[in-house]
This record gives structure tokens, C-alpha cells and sequence, in this order.
């Protein structure tokens, strides 16, 4: 696990991560395929030893005569292509396996997400269904002062619609939570699991320095791991397709009826095409400078998506004990407007409004503290200070 201060009753989330990690079916076949990689490195290293090849020749002379000829053939130089094409399938071989890792962080960043997402929406639900207990006892109690000419119908009718208003809101949040939970399931593979209890937040939030942050999140990220992997494939094809053009050398043994045993060297040339091998390798060489482009679009990409979540935490993390308080303070105005209307201090729609402010502060803590808490949990997972235990030990 990771050393950073973070809740320790986030288990569920855990086991959530990890269990999306082992089931989602994006990571299997990137899995599937680091292993076909992996035999296409083993299959291209036999290019260094003999080929065998066995020939049926029929000859039509005087008499109608077929005879088979046995001829093995070993490279002795070809210009480094047997080389390029050996580092070019290591080289996809390490895109694969960062595409790997690329596939469990992704699922894990989604998994996180949406974990959180659901909590939000169901906090959001609580706070909204005890505002509304409150406002039906509020209108319960106006409808009685209305029956007994003590206020006016327009204060029941203003009661009536808040709580109205509080029930789509509950509608909405409640809709919200059903999608999020959804998109957990679909992560998780199983309609059956829970999320949860929501994690309590860290005794003291962590300090996140930019730049160390962001050098750690460049060094970690497996898809600037696979994209360098893919420059250095592309390196190598460059290199096969210019060895491509050169001769090539190898030993040769050959055996018939006509000539019996034979032992020379073979000097090959081939041209595909006219001059089509020429200009095969120069687009080889430019495909590695797109290559190069495309290392540096991905880090600025992953630079902006960190410095979208450190801004996050720190505005969330900044407004959160500002937030609380606001809360508490919007719940005590509410009291005191309450006991000031029965003294007659204060108007109904004086009431209203301090009940509607205080369940808009208690929410707004809410999504200060649960957003803080999941941008901190997917920054964690992006500069890699946090690994599930599952994905350490999950290699292809």
C-alpha cells in the first residue's frame, strides 16, 4: 500500500480497485496481449539460425524426370535487419506490457471515480431527505397556524413548494447515485456489490508539491512508457527498412540428384518495385519523428490531467473547514430565525431561506470533503505512490 496519510477504513475501495483490476476485461486482453509479444520476441530470435527448405524439380527433357533438392541457408550479414527486427519486437514487447499497466491505471483511476461518485450523490440524498423531514413538519405546523388564522395561506403555499422543491431534488440525486452505482458495477463485474461506508477523511490532509508530484506522475506513467517503447519500435523499423535496400550474405548447403553436395556463399539483392524500398525507409525515418512529437504530446497531456487534480484537492481541501463552519453557522441562523418567528421577530420567508442555506452549506462540505478525497486517491494512483497489492503482483 501507499505511505501517504490516508484514511484507513477505505478497505471497500480497495478491495473495489483490486477486484476490477483481476475482472475487467480491458486488462485481460492487454494481458493477451503482452504475451503474444513476448512470443513474437522468441519467434523473431530464430531468425539468426539456419532455414531449411526442400524443392521438388520436375524437368521436361528427354525423359520426364522429378528430383528434390535440400538447401540450408544461413545469414551471415544482412545489414542489421535481422537485428532491427529482434529490437523492434522487444520494443513491442515493452509497448504491450506498459499498455498493461496503462489498462490497470485507467481502471483504477475509473473505479476510484466513480466509487466516490456514488458516495457524493448518496451523502447529497441524506442531507436532502432530513431537509425534507424538516420542511413537511414545517408545513404540518403552518397548515395548523393557517387553520387557525394565525398566518396567511401564501406562507403554507411558500412551505408547500420548497419541500416540493426538495423532492425533485431528492429525485435527482437519487437518479445520479443509480448511474454512478451502474457504472461502479460495470467496473467491478458483479451487480451484487456494495460500495460501502464512505471513508472517513485524513486527521490532516497531505501537502502536494507540484513539481515533485509532477516528476514523480512522469517518470511512473505507464503511457509515456508506452509510448517511448513504440519510438524505440519505430527506431527499429527505420533500421530494418534501411537494411532492407543493402545486400545480404549468408552460407549456403545444398543437395540434389544432378549436382550433390554443395557449400558456397550467397550474395542476395532484391528491389521491390523499382526504388520502392528507398522510400519505404525514408517514411520509416519520418515516423520516428512523429513518434518523438507524440512522447511529447502525451506529457504535456498528462501534465495538464495533474494539474486539473492538484488544483482540485487544493481548492477543495482550502474551502472544506470554511465550508463546515458556513454549516454550522447557517444551522444555528436557522434555529435562531425559528424561535424569532414564533416571537414574531422574524417573517416566514425569513425561515424559509435560513432552512434552505443551511442544507445548501451542509451539502457543499460534503462535496468539498468526498471531492478532496477523490482527487487526492486518483492523484496517488497517477504519480504511482499507490499501487493495489493485486496490481503488483498481476504481471502478464
Amino acid at each position: 500500500m501507499f505511505s501517504a496519510p490516508v484514511a484507513k477504513d477505505t478497505a471497500e475501495l480497495y478491495v473495489a480497485i483490486d477486484r476490477a483490476v483481476q475482472t475487467h476485461p480491458s486488462i485481460a486482453a492487454a494481458k493477451a496481449s503482452a504475451s503474444a509479444a513476448g512470443a513474437d520476441v522468441r519467434a523473431t530470435k530464430w531468425q539468426r539460425f539456419p532455414s531449411f527448405s526442400l524443392e521438388g524439380l520436375f524437368f521436361n527433357q528427354s525423359r520426364n524426370s522429378l528430383q528434390a533438392q535440400a538447401v540450408v541457408d544461413q545469414p551471415l550479414w544482412t545489414g542489421g535487419r535481422i537485428s532491427g527486427v529482434i529490437e523492434r519486437a522487444r520494443a513491442r514487447q515493452s509497448a504491450a506490457l506498459a499498455a498493461y499497466n496503462e489498462a490497470i491505471l485507467a481502471i483504477a483511476q475509473s473505479t476510484a471515480k466513480s466509487f466516490y461518485e456514488v458516495h457524493l450523490w448518496r451523502e447529497r440524498g441524506i442531507l436532502l431527505a432530513i431537509s425534507l423531514e424538516q420542511h413537511q413538519r414545517m408545513v404540518a405546523s403552518m397548515e395548523r397556524r393557517v387553520a387557525q388564522e394565525v398566518s396567511p395561506l401564501s406562507d403554507l403555499e411558500l412551505a408547500r413548494a420548497r419541500a416540493l422543491q426538495i423532492s425533485q431534488q431528492i429525485y435527482q440525486a437519487d437518479a445520479q447515485e443509480r448511474v454512478a452505482l451502474s457504472r461502479f458495477h460495470e467496473l467491478i463485474g458483479d451487480s451484487l456489490v456494495t460500495v460501502g461506508m464512505l471513508p472517513t477523511s485524513p486527521a490532516s490532509w497531505p501537502r502536494l508539491e507540484d513539481a515533485k508530484v509532477t516528476a514523480e506522475a512522469l517518470s511512473f506513467s505507464p503511457s509515456l512508457e508506452r509510448l517511448r517503447s513504440e519510438a524505440r519500435g519505430t527506431k527499429a523499423e527505420a533500421r530494418v527498412a534501411g537494411a532492407s535496400i543493402l545486400p545480404q550474405l549468408s552460407g549456403q548447403y545444398s543437395y540434389s540428384e544432378n549436382f550433390g553436395h554443395r557449400v558456397g556463399v550467397a550474395l542476395k539483392v532484391q528491389s521491390d518495385g523499382g526504388l520502392s524500398r528507398f522510400a519505404a525507409a525514408d517514411a520509416a525515418n519520418q515516423r520516428v519523428r512523429v513518434s518523438e512529437l507524440q512522447i511529447s504530446a502525451g506529457e504535456r497531456q498528462l501534465r495538464d490531467e495533474l494539474q486539473a487534480l492538484l488544483r482540485e484537492y487544493e481548492s477543495e481541501t482550502l474551502r472544506l473547514d470554511g465550508s463546515q463552519s458556513a454549516a454550522s453557522a447557517a444551522q444555528r441562523v436557522m434555529d435562531s430565525y425559528m424561535r424569532q418567528f414564533t416571537s414574531g421577530r422574524r417573517t416566514w420567508i425569513d425561515v424559509m431561506n435560513a432552512v434552505r442555506e443551511a442544507t445548501s452549506a451542509e451539502i457543499d462540505a460534503v462535496d468539498a470533503r468526498i471531492s478532496a478525497q477523490s482527487s487526492l486517491v486518483r492523484i496517488l494512483l497517477l504519480s504511482g505512490r499507490w499501487t493495489p497489492e493485486t496490481v503488483k503482483s498481476a504481471q502478464p
